[in-house]
């Protein structure tokens, strides 16, 4: 009789701490950042060779990640008209930048053709957006 009651009260203790839940669940954030393409332009024409020995044009890629929480990194992916990467460069945030991060890079190539850049945000709760590609187009 006293094995059946203390088995009995060990099933009680065990299910009352199976039956807890939690409320850190229902404040999870699940939304993921919003992206701000600021530099190229769409489809913006760049020049291989200014002339004077001055080489190709600059491309400054930029753009700004939000998140309403915390954003943790900002990525970059440069690439070719065959899909090979060309570039990548990643920013981090720093105490300053709880919510907005801007990650920014100049690209110039002697390579005539046709390149997209896709910008990735990620926050803190590992949330990710990623842009769509931005095409733009090196001429000789």
């Amino acid at each position: 009789m006293k094995k059946t009651i203390f088995l009995s009260a060990l099933v009680a203790i065990g299910m009352t701490f199976m039956n807890c839940s939690s409320d850190d669940d229902s404040n999870a954030d699940t939304t993921a950042p919003t992206i701000s393409i600021q530099s190229p332009d769409l489809n913006q024409t760049f020049s291989t060779d200014l002339g004077n020995g001055l080489g190709p044009e600059l491309v400054n890629l930029s753009a700004q990640g939000v998140d309403e929480t915390r954003i943790a990194t900002m990525r970059l992916t440069v690439t070719n008209s065959a899909g090979i990467i060309i570039l990548e460069d990643n920013a981090e945030s720093t105490p300053n930048s709880d919510t907005q991060l801007l990650i920014s890079e100049n690209f110039s190539t002697n390579n005539a053709g046709i390149y997209n850049v896709v910008f990735t945000a990620t926050d803190a709760s590992g949330n990710v957006a990623t842009s769509n590609p931005r095409t733009f187009t090196y001429e000789d």
